[in-house]
């Protein structure tokens, strides 16, 4: 495995003790422990927790991101809904996007990356509605807007939120915006 390979793994392995423990709560044994490795391998990565810690939130945001679909793709109703609590492993993800979500406000290099990731979806998302909107970058943030909040709602309620209504509700929103811009989400 190489050097990027291996610090990927540790990320993802701090995003899993991160899901686990909290962000408050989640040691570096914690996350070594999930690696399976040493605290001193960790060390030699990373020069501290909060890179650890800021790589794992950039392992998440690349997990979320990727859900959505790949650039120029046609766009369907399934693609934003891939980036929901649908399954274990976005719920997973959704926890640790949530406890880093909370302490951005207070963190520079946490909002920093926080910006970065939204910028980027949103940059992807007005790409594909260029042609369809004078307005796509207003059309990408309505589509953020409306996973954030079904994805949080989802997140803190999960037994109230099954995929089935996750999906439904995002449908709800997206659908009149897709239908004013004449887009048919397949």
């Amino acid at each position: 495995m190489d050097h990027d390979e291996r610090r990927r793994a540790l990320a993802s392995a701090a995003a899993d003790a991160v899901a686990r423990n909290g962000l408050d709560g989640v040691k570096l044994s914690d996350i070594a422990r999930a690696a399976g490795v040493t605290t001193g391998a960790l060390a030699h990565y990373f020069p501290d927790k909060d890179a650890v810690l800021a790589a794992a939130l950039e392992e998440i945001c690349a997990r979320l991101v990727a859900r959505i679909g790949p650039r120029g793709a046609r766009l369907k109703l399934e693609d934003f809904a891939g980036a929901l609590p649908l399954d274990e492993a976005g719920r997973k993800d959704w926890r640790v996007w949530l406890a880093y979500w909370g302490r951005a406000p207070f963190s520079e290099s946490l909002r920093a990356i926080h910006q970065q990731y939204y910028l980027d979806i949103e940059t992807a998302l007005s790409e594909r509605f260029a042609a369809a909107s004078k307005t796509p970058r207003v059309v990408a943030s309505a589509i953020i807007a409306a996973v954030d909040g079904v994805g949080t709602r989802a997140t803190l309620e999960p037994e109230a939120w099954p995929p089935e209504r996750q999906t439904a509700l995002l449908a709800a929103l997206l659908g009149p915006l897709f239908a004013s811009l004449k887009v048919k989400p397949a």
